[in-house]
């Protein structure tokens, strides 16, 4: 039975959802906040940083920590993200089933108590955030966003998916820029702040142990004093192909050059398309893997991931400079032999396989459903339990692999080039 039977509004577009699985000895109550990626997209990420670290009840990290601890070592975090059109902003307890506690306390409501108080109480000094907590997640922020370009691999994905999605949703980073986060003011922070709990959309999911009888009352009940003005959520765009394809070639001194291609595909049957690009390049036993890595010795990594939800394969791909131009028709000839259908029944079943162990693993973690539970709420043209995902895995056919492969258009070639050394010699 899918999570979604059991999803409910308890407010103005905030929606409560639980999935009770009893082999867990943990629960965990996560709260999503969901909006479109606009030029705010610095300041909501800052947000959570902040008030996930004390409340008006725990006025310091120290304290909360210490109450937490208490309780069995109860964890509050935060994270923020973005996919497709979206982002982000999450908070969740992760606390230990009830029936495992001494003299039977009651830990996930009271756990859940304080992940409330963080949300709607958070500690303010005359009205805003402590400017010295303010300029710490700040910063915190930007350590993040120089991580993503310190890695040269993530690094030229962001840069080739930015050129793909060029004037939509989709091409602006979770957590902005470094000068968007450095010009947050204190009032900036205060009204994201009251956005969020008053205009987002925002899915509470709790996975666990619990059947959590009365968690939907006290969100309700902390959301009834919020005056929530919702700005509505639009669905995901699909991203149309440009009419000529994007090249864009940058040189940085770095010893391995990058390869990042993206396609784009009308086609809206993900089982379809996830069996079609796993065959291409997403398993050790794939046409990229097997052919043009270990083969051809083209390259030191290639792989391919699917973006569903904007309609895009990417392909990626650590090479030598001198290699580039070969590497990139390789990767196109290996799209072009499965348009052809120069795969093997077994070249399926051992695809198949991979992606059905990989959705089965989905339910061993509390973590894995919540995810698998907010993708099914927010793409509901494809809201399947884990059991109906494997049988439409295993119903795709060689026909729908070489129709999807057949639907896909070169975008965009983003190069991350060595500028010399070795490799080019």
């Amino acid at each position: 039975m899918s999570a979604l039977n059991n999803r409910r509004s308890i407010a103005e577009d905030v929606y409560f959802t639980s999935v009770t699985d009893k082999k867990f000895k943990v629960n965990k109550v996560n709260v999503i906040f969901i909006s479109k990626l606009s030029e705010n997209a610095a300041v909501n990420a800052v947000i959570p940083r902040i008030i996930s670290k004390c409340n008006e009840k725990f006025d310091t990290m120290a304290k909360l920590n210490r109450r937490l601890a208490e309780l069995y070592e109860t964890s509050i975090n935060w994270s923020v993200r973005a996919d497709a059109d979206y982002q982000f902003c999450e908070l969740s307890a992760s606390v230990l089933a009830d029936k495992f506690a001494l003299d039977g306390e009651q830990i996930l409501k009271e756990a859940t108590k304080i992940l409330i108080d963080c949300i709607f109480h958070p500690y303010l000094e005359n009205g805003a955030f402590p400017a010295q907590s303010l300029e710490l997640e700040k910063q915190n922020q930007i350590d993040d966003n120089d991580a993503e370009i310190n890695d040269m691999t993530h690094y030229a994905y962001l840069k080739g998916y930015e050129e793909a999605f060029r004037g939509e949703p989709a091409e602006i980073r979770w957590g902005g820029t470094n000068e968007q986060v450095s010009a947050i003011t204190s009032e900036d922070a205060m009204n994201a702040y009251r956005r969020i709990i008053s205009e987002m959309r925002t899915e509470i999911i709790c996975v666990g142990e619990s059947d959590f009888d009365g968690i939907a009352e006290m969100f309700a009940e902390a959301f009834s004093g919020i005056e929530r003005r919702p700005m509505g959520l639009p669905k995901a765009s699909v991203s149309t192909p440009k009419k000529e394809v994007s090249r864009t070639i940058e040189n940085l001194d770095i010893e391995q050059s990058k390869l990042v291609m993206f396609f784009k595909t009308p086609i809206r049957d993900k089982y379809k398309l996830l069996v079609m690009q796993m065959l291409y390049g997403g398993t050790e036993t794939s046409k990229l893997f097997l052919n043009v890595r270990e083969n051809m010795s083209l390259c030191y990594f290639c792989f391919s991931r699917l973006g569903f939800a904007k309609g895009f394969v990417s392909t990626e791909c650590g090479v030598d400079r001198k290699n580039l131009e070969q590497t990139e028709k390789e990767c196109l000839n290996q799209l072009s032999d499965i348009v052809k259908g120069d795969f093997t029944d077994d070249d399926i079943m051992h695809t198949k396989l991979d992606i059905t162990n990989n959705l089965l693993t989905v339910r061993d973690t509390v973590g894995g459903i919540a995810s698998h539970t907010l993708l099914c709420i927010l793409f509901p043209e494809n809201a399947f339990s884990i059991e109906e995902a494997v049988e439409e895995v295993n119903s795709v056919t060689r026909e729908d692999i070489i129709e999807a492969a057949g639907s896909l258009t070169l975008d965009t070639v983003f190069v991350l080039s060595s500028k010399g050394g070795a490799e080019n010699e």
